[in-house]
Order: structure tokens, then C-alpha cells, then sequence
């Protein structure tokens, strides 16, 4: 509706006055609200981002870089962040926030002197925002995410039920899975200009990709938070008290090293390696991160065990999405630039989101085979209460690689990616001759042209 830029200035903005107030946050609610805010933030510039790289880069070389520059930011981001946080003293952790806050008004700087606007281009296209699709979307998403997320603790308090027939389980997901019908029916059927327009999921196995890349970064979003737990266990990594801090850091540095070299180097592989043998590669990469973890002896050692499966990690979570962002903008028009972006965006996110409640559904339920005797000491108990993290854990991985195994399967099966698809120009659905307008406002630091 507003093109990529109005979008962007807002979330960067937006993301540095929330992350300023987080490193104040003295109260539990105000740092929870703060968080909520950054990831508000988050959802706005992501594919707003999205939207003026596909709408201003035509199909080639040039685009296919600059989409892997900006898929190679995830993995530098998380490092960076990871690096921070290690390297910050525990005393001052308002720090971790302010320096996020210093970062965000740079690029709000940065981005209003050098990022063109695309106002125009939009203003052509006749959108209106779908209210009641995206009330319904949201409530239907966080219903059920909540209800997942709530059953192993019922399960634990049910003396013996399962949390499945608890009232605070199946409340909200019965409520959620009505929502997301009901918007299902609105986007179909009712909006005049659906959120998500069932039209964008018409080209050849975009539909496939999409539930495929689900698994693949469900598989992700269990091995990245499970791995950080695994390592901070004494047990398993064989020290007194676990890795933490800067080591820890340090032990994801093959993430951020490989992860902006492959995504750099993906996009150019794309032209001249068939994009479904990258995927393939991708979903092979993406079984052997949690399977390493999984079938490694205690203590876990770095070399053998915990470096492959960085680099297994690094090579799936960056050619999956640098794919993702190249093959959905690619077969998508300028109107849905945007929606591509945010595709791409919340196939991620909703992954993990959903991944990391049913892998510590299957923890609980692993954890739960190991019974520790009454009788027990409370030195024994400590053993049994280890013993039952381990198993957790290794179960966790096992439900990961198995994620990861439908996806590739999917993949095999039903997905079909020419290399033509990342190569052609595509046409823009603009009324008149089919040229593209030019943008209202250029940069400050680059003079309108005639």
C-alpha cells in the first residue's frame, strides 16, 4: 500500500526506541511489552526491505547478490548479538539493549539519506489493507502457539492426564484453529484485497517450497535453542559448570563466517548450479545439524561432533533462505513484493515458533520414561534430574532431524524449480505501457534524475 520505505524508516525507528526503553526495563511486564515491541519492529522492516529490493532490482545476477547480502544478515546478526551478549558483563545487561538502540537509529540515518523511496510505484496498484484477515490471521496464530506451548506444563500438573484434555490447552486451540478457518474462508472468499491472496501461492510448487522451507526451519529454530541449552550442561560438554559466555560465542563463530559466505556465494551459485540440487544440498544439511548433536557421546566433543554440525546448520539455514528470497520474488509481481518479503519472513518465524513447543512436547514426554525412586538421595535425584535433561535433549535433536527429513522429502517429491525462473525479467502488473514509474523521491545523496 505504501511501498517499502515509509514501512522500513518506521520499524528501524520504531526498533531503537523500544530496544532504548528495554535497557531501562527494571520490571518484568515493561521488558516483556519492550520485546513484544522490537519484534513489531522487526515484522515491519523485514519485508518492507523485501518489498524495495524486489520492486527497484530487475531478475539477474545483481538482484539474486543483494538478496544473499540480505539473507547473509540473519546469521551475521545472530553472531553479533551472541558476541555481545557473551562478551557484556552480567551486571549490565541494559547494555545489550542500548547498543541495539545505537545500531537502529544509525541505520534510520543512514537509510534516510541513502535508501530511495517507492511511494509511487505503489499508488498505482489500488491495495487496501485486509482488517479482518489479519485480526483473524494473528488471534488464530497465537492461539494455537499458546496452546502448544502450555501442554507440557499441563501434562506435568494433570497427575497422570494428558494436557490435551485440559481446558487451558484445548481452549485456546480449538478458538485458534476457528480463527484460522474462518480467516481461510475471509482470504478466499470475502476480502477484496486479501492479506494472503491465494493467487500468490498459484505458481508452480510455491506451495510445496513453502511447506518444505516450514520443516526445514522448524528443524533450525529446535537446533539453535536446544543446541545453546545442550552446551550449557556440565554433562554434556564434560566442564564444571558448562560453556557459557564469550566460549560459547566463540563455539557459534562458524555460523556467521560460513553463514555471509554462503549466502553471498548462494545467490551467484544460482545461475550457474540448478537451484534443486542447492536445496537438496540445503535439506541434507538441514538433517545432519541435530543428528550429529543427537548421536554424539558424552562429553560432546567440538571437532567431531559440534563443528560439523555448525557448518550442517550454516549451509541449510542460508541456501534455504537465500533461495526462499530469490524464487519468491522472482515469480511474484510488483504487488506482491511485499507479500513475498513477508512470506519469507514468517515462514521462518512461524517455524520456530510452533517447532520449539511440540520439541519441548517431545522432551517432556522423553524425559518422563526416566522414573526416579522414592528412595532416592538427593544426590541420586540430581543424577536422575541430568539423566532426564540428556534424554530431553538428545529427543529434542532426534524430532529435529526428523523435520528436517519431511522437508527434504517434500522437496524431492513435489518441488520443481527451473534455473529459469531466477533468471528471467519478470512483468510488472502495471497498467499503461509496462514501464516502471519512477520513484517519487530519490535519495538525499543521490540528485533526481530526468
Amino acid at each position: 500500500m505504501h511501498g517499502g520505505y515509509l514501512p522500513f524508516m518506521f520499524g528501524v525507528i520504531w526498533l531503537g526506541i523500544w530496544s532504548l526503553l528495554a535497557g531501562f526495563a527494571k520490571a518484568t511486564v515493561l521488558l516483556d511489552i519492550s520485546r513484544a515491541m522490537q519484534g513489531l519492529a522487526i515484522a515491519a522492516y523485514i519485508p518492507s526491505t523485501f518489498a524495495m529490493v524486489g520492486s527497484i532490482y530487475p531478475e539477474g545476477p545483481r538482484k539474486n547478490l543483494v538478496l544473499g547480502l540480505y539473507a547473509g544478515c540473519a546469521p551475521l546478526g545472530f553472531f553479533a548479538g551472541f558476541l555481545s551478549a557473551g562478551a557484556l558483563p552480567d551486571d549490565a545487561p541494559g547494555w545489550y539493549f542500548w547498543i541495539a538502540a545505537i545500531l537502529s537509529f544509525v541505520t534510520a540515518i543512514t537509510a534516510y539519506l541513502t535508501v530511495p523511496h517507492d511511494r509511487t510505484d505503489r499508488k498505482q496498484l489500488s491495495l487496501k489493507m485486509d482488517w479482518i484477515g489479519a485480526f483473524l490471521i494473528t488471534a488464530g496464530l497465537i492461539l494455537v502457539a499458546y496452546a502448544l506451548a502450555v501442554e507440557p506444563y499441563a501434562s506435568q500438573n494433570g497427575r497422570g492426564h494428558s494436557g490435551w484434555t485440559t481446558p487451558m490447552v484445548l481452549a485456546p486451540l480449538i478458538s485458534g484453529i476457528t480463527c484460522l478457518a474462518i480467516a481461510f474462508w475471509v482470504e478466499g472468499w470475502y476480502a477484496a484485497c486479501p492479506l494472503l491472496p491465494f493467487d500468490f501461492f498459484s505458481p508452480k510448487s510455491v506451495k510445496a517450497f513453502s511447506l518444505a522451507c516450514l520443516c526445514f526451519y522448524a528443524s533450525y529454530g529446535v537446533w539453535l535453542y536446544e543446541s545453546a541449552q545442550y552446551f550449557s550442561n556440565a554433562t554434556a560438554t564434560g566442564t564444571s559448570n558448562g560453556v557459557h559466555g564469550l566460549t560459547l560465542a566463540a563455539w557459534y563463530t562458524p555460523t556467521a563466517i560460513g553463514g555471509l559466505i554462503l549466502c553471498v556465494a548462494g545467490g551467484a551459485l544460482l545461475h550457474v548450479t540448478p537451484i534443486m540440487i542447492l536445496l537438496i544440498i540445503s535439506g541434507i544439511a538441514w538433517i545432519g545439524a541435530p543428528l550429529l548433536l543427537a548421536m554424539a557421546p558424552l562429553p560432546v566433543h567440538y571437532w567431531s561432533f559440534v563443528m560439523p554440525s555448525m557448518l550442517c546448520a550454516t549451509i541449510g539455514i542460508d541456501l534455504t533462505f537465500t533461495i526462499s528470497c530469490v524464487y519468491l520474488s522472482s515469480v511474484s509481481p510488483l504487488r506482491y513484493q511485499g507479500l513475498a518479503g513477508a512470506v519469507s519472513s514468517i515462514l521462518v518465524n512461524l517455524a520456530m515458533s510452533f517447532s520449539l513447543s511440540i520439541s519441548e512436547i517431545v522432551a517432556v514426554k522423553a524425559e518422563s520414561a526416566i522414573v526416579v525412586p522414592d528412595y532416592a538421595s538427593p544426590a541420586e535425584q540430581l543424577v536422575f534430574a541430568d539423566k532426564k535433561a540428556i534424554r530431553g535433549y538428545k529427543y529434542a535433536f532426534i524430532y529435529a532431524a526428523a523435520s528436517a527429513g519431511l522437508g527434504l522429502l517434500i522437496a524431492v517429491l513435489f518441488v520443481r524449480i527451473s534455473r529459469s525462473v531466477v533468471q528471467k525479467r519478470k512483468t510488472l502488473d502495471l497498467e499503461g505501457d509496462g514501464t516502471r514509474p519512477s520513484s517519487e523521491v530519490s535519495t538525499l545523496v543521490d540528485l533526481p534524475r530526468a
